[in-house]
């Protein structure tokens, strides 16, 4: 399994200098008033209502605080308030402030996302992308998707190329109120144009506390591949047996090392024909530096998948006598990843459901028994 190199152009939009002045100029609030409006205009209700809860909240905070800070200001001017009356002021207002001071902090939150969307619009014009403020349909099939969930995109920008390149926060959620589970993900994804083994790299700058993987999923150990190097203290690359000499040739160190340097707390995917980075946060950013090492990051890993547009699975019968000729696709063993079942689970919870059903049992016979004593 050896890749062949075919030499490709890429559209000019994506490799041209970034024009990120419109991530640092001085923006005018009315300008970004405006298009908060225009983008809430086509949101769900769902999604849109923040707002106006927020501006809810504010007026009947307004309105408590004028009907119990009025008679105590009064009774402050008369001069007839001793020390008691004082603490009891003080204790009157405590709520009504601390909600005060919540309601100020979700306004500079508000704010704060509509200047960075009206920043990332004019980002995106400036260097002719496309961007989307929110779509309801994800293009997003990683190990990050939720199946069967309502799915919402955020902040997706699309870079124009033979090989566009999409940025974008992804959000899944199942079920509603107590049960509602949500998954979010800021990703970076890219069409190649071979279908490949699926192969992870887990970077972890990202990993949860006590060096916990921060992966949706649990990949099971006999997958895994030691990068080179000194990257085996920043990455684990995992998989399917059988394609570790395919894993180490697309992700060698000098891939690793541009990784290290410009997106060294991102995640790797590659599955089927699409190339993934995927990290919680702070992927899609109006940080202009941040677009930079990003582009450089991706640059690296899909010019390595370039050459293996011509790659072939020896695993896949030929269609003909010709032991070269070989359908394009991966053999069943290659396409996915092996997950690790965690059993422990399963053993705690029918040992905690056979202690109760054993306690019940119990206190059931003992009450029998005190009928016939």
């Amino acid at each position: 399994m050896s890749p062949s190199s075919v030499p490709r152009d890429d559209d000019e939009a994506a490799r041209s200098p970034l024009r990120t002045r419109a991530l640092t100029d001085a923006i005018r609030f009315g300008d970004v008033r405006r298009y908060a409006r225009e983008v809430r205009s086509q949101l769900p209700k769902r999604l849109a209502s923040g707002a106006r809860y927020i501006v809810l909240i504010g007026v009947l905070l307004a309105f408590v605080m004028i009907t119990m800070a009025w008679p105590m200001v009064d009774d402050l001017l008369s001069g007839d308030t001793d020390l008691a009356d004082l603490g009891i002021i003080a204790i009157a207002l405590v709520a009504p402030l601390t909600v005060l001071v919540i309601w100020i902090w979700l306004c500079i939150r508000l704010i704060r996302e509509d200047r960075r969307r009206y920043r990332l619009s004019r980002f995106a014009a400036d260097n002719g992308w496309r961007y989307d403020p929110w779509l309801p349909t994800s293009w997003y099939y990683g190990m990050y998707a939720m199946p069967g969930a309502v799915e919402d995109v955020f902040d997706r920008t699309v870079i124009p190329g033979a090989a566009p390149i999409e940025v974008a926060t992804y959000r899944g959620t199942t079920g509603t109120g107590k049960n509602r589970t949500i998954r979010q993900t800021d990703y970076v994804r890219v069409q190649l144009g071979v279908v490949l083994p699926h192969i992870v790299l887990d970077a972890r700058a990202n990993d949860r506390p006590f060096g916990r993987t921060n992966l949706p999923i649990e990949l099971t150990s006999d997958q895994r591949l030691i990068p080179e190097g000194p990257f085996a203290d920043a990455f684990r690359l995992y998989c399917p047996r059988g394609y570790e000499t395919d894993a180490l040739y697309l992700f060698p160190p000098d891939v690793l090392a541009v990784m290290l340097d410009h997106a060294r707390d991102l995640d790797v995917e590659i599955v089927d024909d699409t190339l993934y980075l995927c990290a919680p946060k702070n992927v899609v950013s109006t940080d202009p530096q941040r677009w930079r090492s990003l582009l450089t990051a991706v640059e690296a890993i899909t010019a390595k998948t370039r050459q293996w547009e011509a790659w072939r699975d020896d695993r896949l019968a030929p269609d003909s006598a010709d032991p070269l000729d070989r359908p394009i696709g991966v053999a069943p063993g290659g396409r996915r990843l092996r997950q690790r079942f965690e059993w422990w689970w399963v053993v705690g919870g029918v040992l905690v459901l056979g202690f109760g059903l054993y306690s019940l049992i119990t206190d059931f016979v003992t009450w029998l028994i005190s009928l016939f004593a």
